[in-house]
């Protein structure tokens, strides 16, 4: 018997204003600026920011996302035993916005709690961490993970990278551990870390200790994006993948399934090359035209449009691929 962490059920949420392309061009028009064929690049459209009149924020979002996806793996929040929560835009620091979660859902049986911050990448990460966990506590049958992004709080409005390409959201997953004969579920997870560009994307820009200083101007306070290579994810992904395929012995034909970083449509398009995939729209699933870079839960989001559109096959596999700021990689391998 294989003791198998499986997906149960997803949920996402996003804000209600939506913003598409033209806004962006128009504001950067002003900045003497044409980024036009730059978002045509990163697949971009549409997008989904919290509206600067309301009360939302990342916290409630995750909340959202986490009531649609226990109502789609059909599980009550006292049936939970762990909550973990992913963001770089977190509500509070303290106490933990996982506890805060709990509370709200009245996931009173939930007492593994704590939130997890490794960027774009976090949710995979979480995943990875929290499955493993599973697999070895006696305790936990269980969890829900949760990821949420405020981007639009955080964007220089003269930063082409974030400000016209990200969007505010949430996503959550059930996951279940149950002892089965057949290995499926989240299998096993492979890193790469290239700390060289530790310095490229840094929010806030002043640092924490800075952030309370009325003499550090808001400009200051938001993200700094330096431009630096993204030509070598597709590649780590690549790698992971192959060594995934030798390592549990299956052929790249049974992988139906890619949920790669949003952020640019080339992501899916490179990785695909690389892997001699000829049609990437067929296996490779991508959201950022709708929903825009939704940072840590963007292969979530995509994960959740795949499984509310496509029929899924039993035993097919899937991997999901991201990259967090500095930069920190992960490749998840998962079987239906």
């Amino acid at each position: 018997m294989n003791k198998n962490v499986n997906i149960l059920g997803t949920g996402i949420y996003h804000p209600n204003k939506k913003v598409t392309n033209d806004y962006y061009i128009n504001h950067f028009k002003e900045l003497g600026k044409d980024i036009s064929a730059f978002l045509d690049t990163l697949g971009r459209n549409e997008r989904y920011i919290i509206d600067n009149n309301s009360d939302e924020n990342a916290l409630t979002m995750a909340l959202e996302a986490a009531k649609r996806a226990l109502e789609a793996a059909n599980i009550s929040p006292e049936q939970l035993d762990a909550i973990v929560y992913s963001s770089d835009t977190p509500e509070y620091l303290c106490p933990s916005n996982a506890l805060i979660i709990n509370h709200y859902l009245n996931a009173v049986n939930a007492h593994t709690v704590y939130d997890l911050n490794s960027n774009c990448v976090g949710m995979v990460v979480a995943l990875d961490q929290i499955s493993r966990y599973m697999k070895t506590s006696k305790h936990i049958k269980y969890a829900l993970v949760v990821g949420s992004v405020f981007s639009s709080s955080i964007a220089r409005p003269d930063c082409k990278y974030t400000y016209p390409t990200s969007g505010d959201g949430a996503a959550a997953v059930v996951l279940e551990c149950v002892d089965e004969p057949e290995l499926r579920g989240i299998i096993d997870s492979k890193y790469c870390t290239k700390s060289e560009y530790y310095n490229t994307i840094i929010s806030p820009k002043c640092g924490l200790s800075k952030m309370r200083s009325n003499e550090i101007p808001e400009y200051d306070k938001k993200q700094q994006w330096t431009p630096f290579p993204l030509d070598f994810f597709s590649v780590e992904w690549s790698k992971a993948i192959h060594e995934f395929s030798k390592e549990y012995d299956f052929s790249m034909n049974s992988i139906h399934n890619y949920f790669l970083s949003q952020y640019s449509k080339q992501f899916l398009i490179e990785t695909a090359k690389i892997l001699d995939i000829d049609d990437y729209k067929e296996k490779f699933t991508y959201i950022g035209d709708k929903y825009g870079y939704t940072g840590t839960t963007s292969p979530i989001f995509a994960l959740h449009e795949a499984l509310t559109t496509k029929e899924i096959e039993p035993g097919s596999k899937a991997v999901f691929c991201s990259v967090g700021a500095g930069v920190a990689m992960c490749t998840l391998l998962y079987s239906f």
